[in-house]
């Protein structure tokens, strides 16, 4: 096992183990038992146990009520001791895969806004579904969220079509894209009306340098795919894609991925190269499809009511940060991915396999014309795609 996956499981338990050390003595101080608490929180005792001890997975659902019981903001049970008392402008942030990346984002928000505004990274792991965090982060408890855009698809419908892939023709043509007045106001302007701002003007946080298939056996073309069970997060429009493309979609939290592919609970994992083997997949299984797709990108999304927060010097400074970071933190994915690459070739011996684009492409193209038929996918919204330069 890699010794990134290592320090990421340590780093975890760690964290676990700190928060349940203050729960149990918030617990405490209100002197309630263990009983009365579980069941203010609707969890069960053996759960609360459990998290006290530090033996449970984090939960912001749990978290959040437990915190709402104790009467404590959630980012307290992540801040150290000395920044439990700092008087500085704290933002609490998660960052789903890339949480790495709030390293560097950190280091820019210090230089910046010269030490005003500290990060409080929330752990190196993910808080349940994207939909609870969502739910429950956004709600006062996390002020700052990095992820792909399209996870916030239920908020702007627009956004559907980021699901699928080859969506661009180039980086060119999407970058054109999101600077349209459509993505303004169909997709910038309605995460507002939900209280989430899009914090990166650039939109230079990349997600890995391109877009693999992992599988225990070679996928050469897309009828290789048929029959073959296929890890997808809780999303109707790409469950309906891989059931078009004739394999059967298995709703898997990122955190279970590596169990699923230990225990063959799936054959397939769409994903992009870079996270191959920091997170360890190839052990399982070692056939990789380059796809050859442009890479997902990420934004940074703040909560607005924080944001507004801040002084108008500060919100500048923390745009500049961004960019900054973003241009750093995608510097380091490429080199990271070639030199993982090679890890992942003499620790696993995993197989890259270059193959025909265009028939991935043209049965991308037939699913996606469909669903918009279907009224599942704006064909507006396509058009606007297609025609941004």
């Amino acid at each position: 096992m890699p010794g990134a996956i290592i320090d990421k499981v340590i780093k975890e338990a760690l964290i676990q183990e700190n928060v349940g050390k203050k729960i149990r003595e918030l617990r405490s101080n209100k002197k309630l038992n263990t009983v009365t608490l579980a069941s203010k929180a609707d969890i069960s005792q053996g759960q609360l146990s459990k998290i006290e001890n530090g033996k449970a997975t984090i939960s912001i659902k749990n978290l959040t009520q437990l915190c709402s019981i104790l009467e404590i903001p959630l980012n307290y049970l992540f801040q150290e001791e000395e920044e439990s008392v700092a008087q500085k402008h704290i933002i609490s942030a998660v960052a789903g895969l890339e949480n790495h990346g709030l390293h560097w984002f950190s280091r820019e928000i210090i230089e910046y806004t010269n030490g005003a505004v500290v990060l409080n990274p929330m752990g190196p792991f993910q808080f349940g579904t994207f939909a609870d965090q969502i739910k429950y982060g956004f709600k006062g408890n996390l002020d700052l969220f990095i992820e792909v855009i399209e996870l916030f698809e239920s908020m702007a419908p627009s956004l559907k079509h980021l699901v699928l892939p080859y969506c661009f023709r180039s980086e060119e043509n999407r970058q054109a894209f999101l600077k349209t007045r459509f993505f303004q106001e169909k997709i910038i302007n309605r995460l507002l009306k939900n209280g989430i701002r899009v914090l990166n003007p650039k939109w230079n946080w990349m997600r890995g340098m391109e877009k693999v298939l992992l599988s225990r056996k070679p996928i050469i073309s897309p009828e290789d795919i048929k029959g073959l069970r296929v890890r997808i997060y809780a999303s109707d429009v790409l469950a309906r894609f891989w059931k078009n493309m004739g394999a059967i979609p298995v709703n898997i939290p990122w955190s279970k991925v590596n169990d699923a592919l230990k225990n063959r609970e799936v054959d397939l994992l769409p994903t992009m190269k870079s996270l191959l083997y920091h997170n360890g997949y190839c052990e399982y299984a070692r056939y990789v499809t380059l796809l050859g797709d442009i890479p997902s990108i990420l934004g940074v999304f703040i909560s607005e009511e924080k944001y507004r927060s801040f002084s108008p010097d500060i919100q500048d400074s923390l745009g500049k940060a961004c960019d900054s970071a973003g241009e750093i933190f995608s510097h380091n994915v490429e080199l990271l991915e070639k030199k993982n690459e090679k890890s992942n070739l003499s620790h696993y011996g995993a197989a890259y396999l270059k193959v025909d684009k265009l028939p991935w492409r043209l049965k991308t193209i037939e699913i996606r014309k469909k669903m918009m038929d279907q009224g599942i996918l704006s064909k507006h919204a396509w058009q606007e795609m297609e025609n941004a330069c």
